[in-house]
């Protein structure tokens, strides 16, 4: 394959841009350790640090735990039975993805409470007793696990779409047949979507704050954004975020490994694997076990959230507002998604037309850039403030501009999304981008085809999806997102997340149920989008589309 000129200003380009955005988090290390202090770390030692470490790792295992045992079962039952309601549940199960963790937090805890219409009425009928507390830690990990599982769901249901006949075929030639089937088979061909969901889930965990932070959870998250603001330790919590970032690349290193040198298996002659039909009563059982988690993930929380909307009229006086709100977030998510699928499909590809030297370059620090989604988006934020704020100084002081070009703006805020989630985009279009053989660009250049001609006639056939599926992605992950945006964003340049996190904290969440059900509604759009995507990429293995063209 050819790698002149051009894959050399492509690899220089992205490392350039891959070095500016991994500025804030080198920043943030070097400011941590020039003021480190032992007696700052022993202190944390003693009070917050084994207590933040041991609430972030049980709630991080009992949401990825939760998230792993609903969304496998869901697609294993989507993709594997033919029931009555397939294509509905198929879709349906999604719907929680566009739920943010703090306003399902806010809508449970006003539907929960003591004060709540649930015990309400449970002792309007003589009951005394009263509900476990959902502001704890077991009912934040119910909370991560039911909204996060699609993560899961969606890279299983596609990888069990693109399991062919003949491998089931072969494997039960050699002797295998039930579950050894689907543990000596069907699991490893399905495993790297697992773990890819699997971290996901995890990195969303732990870069949570807004709903940790309701809960009065001690999570590192939360006790770094306490430590900041509340009790206003800036070294405390500089130390608590390199411990955080530290992690962060244990868990990156244990989830490489676990992949280890898994590859793509597929072949030219796809043939479905056929789906076991059920009976009536089967299929009734499947319906109701499949509704479970879009119930309480998605139809309860927005009731709730509705019938709060309903009985509060002295709302209406803020619905004019609500298009502006609506149209910063969108924005925001528009340009966010559309940067960060841009930079790491630059990544796939400049590392696809390097070798040596420049690609392993390049994966490093697309891995090191993948970090930016477990670590809060507020410690982001303030990491991005530093070199930021440098640079409004030397325009400032270069063109003797009075105002700020780059702290409090758009700008800086996509800066900060495209840190976050990188890794969100970058995961789906890397492994996209690997199953291509590169027998197909040599084949394309044998035929005069120039570099551009492969990618928009070769590739980009085969990324559409991918491409799709993962701006899709990013775009909820920045509807959703808070603490960069609370503290990024232009002035009076509010979003729907700033308002409703503004609301709940000052627990008025009656006020907090208009915002948050908008924010559910346009997330609601980008998840249909993913899912009718996901859908068609199904229904085409189904019908035995081939994997690469002959």
């Amino acid at each position: 394959m050819s790698r002149g000129p051009g894959s050399t200003r492509a690899v220089a380009l992205c490392l350039l841009v891959g070095g500016i955005l991994l500025l804030p988090l080198a920043a943030l290390v070097v400011t941590a350790l020039l003021g480190f202090e032992a007696e700052t770390l022993l202190r944390l030692a003693r009070t917050v640090l084994a207590d933040s470490a041991w609430t972030s790792l049980l709630l991080a295992a009992g949401s990825l735990g939760g998230a792993l045992l609903i969304g496998t079962s869901a697609a294993w039952c989507v993709e594997r039975f033919e029931f009555a309601g397939r294509r509905w549940l198929a879709w349906l199960l999604v719907l929680p993805l566009a739920m943010p963790t703090y306003v399902i937090a806010y809508a449970y805890t006003d539907l929960l409470q003591f004060s709540g219409p649930l015990q309400r009425t449970l002792r309007g009928y003589g009951w005394e007793g009263r509900l476990p507390e959902i502001r704890s830690l077991s009912g934040a990990i119910a909370l991560f696990a039911l909204v996060l599982y699609p993560y899961v769901y969606l890279l299983a249901r596609t990888a069990l779409a693109q399991i062919s006949l003949s491998l089931i075929e072969a494997g039960r030639l050699l002797g295998a047949s039930g579950s050894t089937l689907q543990t000596r088979l069907v699991l490893p061909l399905i495993a790297p979507a697992l773990v890819a969901g699997g971290m996901l889930v995890l990195m969303e965990t732990l870069a949570d704050v807004g709903a940790t932070h309701y809960f009065g959870l001690a999570t590192f998250s939360a006790t770094i954004y306490r430590t900041w603001f509340a009790l206003g330790q800036r070294e405390a919590a500089l130390l608590l975020a390199v411990v955080l970032l530290l992690a962060v690349a244990a868990i990156h290193l244990i989830e490489r490994r676990a992949r280890g040198r898994a590859r793509h298996s597929g072949s030219h002659t796809h043939r479905p694997w056929p789906r076991q039909r059920c009976t009536p009563l089967q299929s009734g059982v499947l319906v109701t076990i499949l509704l479970i988690p879009v119930l309480l993930g998605f139809i309860i929380p927005l009731a709730n959230l509705l019938w709060l909307l309903l009985r509060e009229p002295i709302l209406s006086t803020q619905l004019e507002r609500f298009y502006d709100w609506s149209k910063h977030s969108l924005i925001l998510g528009l340009l966010g998604a559309s940067a960060t699928v841009a930079l790491a499909l630059g990544f796939a590809y400049a590392q696809r037309f390097s070798a040596g030297a420049p690609r392993r370059w390049l994966r490093r620090t697309g891995a090191a850039l993948s970090f930016g989604y477990a670590i809060p988006g507020t410690v982001i934020a303030l990491a991005i403030l530093w070199p930021v704020a440098r640079a409004d100084n030397w325009l400032a002081d270069r063109f003797d501009w009075q105002q700020t070009l780059l702290v409090g703006s758009i700008g800086a805020l996509i800066y900060a999304y495209v840190l976050r989630f990188f890794a969100v985009a970058w995961g789906g279009i890397e492994a996209a981008m690997g199953r291509m053989p590169d027998s197909l660009d040599a084949a394309a250049r044998s035929l005069g085809a120039s570099r551009l001609g492969v990618f928009w006639r070769v590739h980009l056939p085969q990324l559409w999806r991918p491409l799709a599926v993962a701006w899709l992605l990013v775009l909820i992950d920045v509807l959703k997102e808070l603490p960069a945006t609370l503290m990024l964003r232009p002035f009076n340049f509010d979003t729907l997340a700033v308002i409703a996190q503004q609301l709940a904290a000052d627990e008025r969440l009656a006020e907090a149920a208009l915002p948050s059900i908008a924010i559910v509604l346009v997330g609601l759009l980008p998840v249909l989008g993913l899912n009718q995507l996901l859908n068609r990429s199904a229904i085409g293995a189904s019908n035995g589309e081939k994997a690469w063209p002959r």
